[in-house]
């Protein structure tokens, strides 16, 4: 008799992706606790991100390959809108917000520690806000892989637990003065990020699947 081999669950692998998307925050994580090098981080993060998309992409059958592709597709797009969108929220925050705190100092932070401080300026500013945008992006498509059809209100509970990540750790790295205007911009700042991140998610989720499946999806799976 033949063996079937025994293919795993596909929320198990939208978990896996899930997680494993999360490598930039982890990586900083490790930075900020443990004091290693952040392109360090970084680069071990990204392999074990390989190794995770590796693994799952062998176990997965043709037509689940076509909906994580999707799911990471959609989860891109809307990570992206939802950064751009966050930082427009942040500065528009700062301009009502009469004391001289700067919302985006953690963006020149991240490039100094990437490029370290005997870099030139403007490369040193690049690196940060690649850094920035790659967070942004990937907690984007972290969230559409575990919470992705869930909308706005979980999007906004995702804005918010990233908000809980900075005001747990950021005010002590970065030294940070202007404790309660921090708060209310990167508070609101992130509730922005969710909720259109959220949004961005189910819509673009809701046109996926109403497409008909490719004819390679419909013959492997039929």
């Amino acid at each position: 008799m033949a063996v079937t081999e025994r293919r795993p669950r596909p929320r198990r692998l939208h978990w896996a992706l899930g997680v494993g998307a999360l490598f930039s925050g982890a990586a900083l994580l490790a930075h900020i606790l443990a004091g290693i090098a952040l392109p360090l981080t970084l680069a071990l993060t990204a392999v074990l991100l390989l190794l995770v998309v590796w693994s799952v992409w062998r176990r997965a059958a043709a037509a689940e390959r076509q909906r994580l592709t999707g799911r990471a597709v959609i989860g891109l797009g809307a990570g992206v809108a939802a950064t751009l969108t966050y930082d427009v929220a942040k500065y528009v925050l700062a301009q009502w917000d009469p004391s001289p705190y700067n919302p985006f100092e953690a963006i020149r932070v991240f490039g100094l520690l990437l490029t370290g401080p005997a870099a030139p300026a403007g490369l040193s500013l690049a690196a940060g806000i690649a850094f920035h945008l790659l967070n942004g992006t990937a907690f984007g498509i972290a969230f559409c892989f575990l919470f992705g059809r869930r909308g706005i209100i979980a999007g906004i509970g995702w804005g918010l637990f990233l908000e809980l990540f900075q005001l747990t750790l950021y005010p002590g790295w970065l030294d940070i003065r202007f404790y309660d205007e921090f708060v209310r911009i990167s508070a609101l700042s992130h509730a922005v990020y969710g909720a259109v991140l959220g949004w961005g998610c189910q819509a673009g989720l809701r046109r996926w699947e109403s497409r008909p499946p490719a004819a390679g999806a419909r013959s492997s799976s039929g």
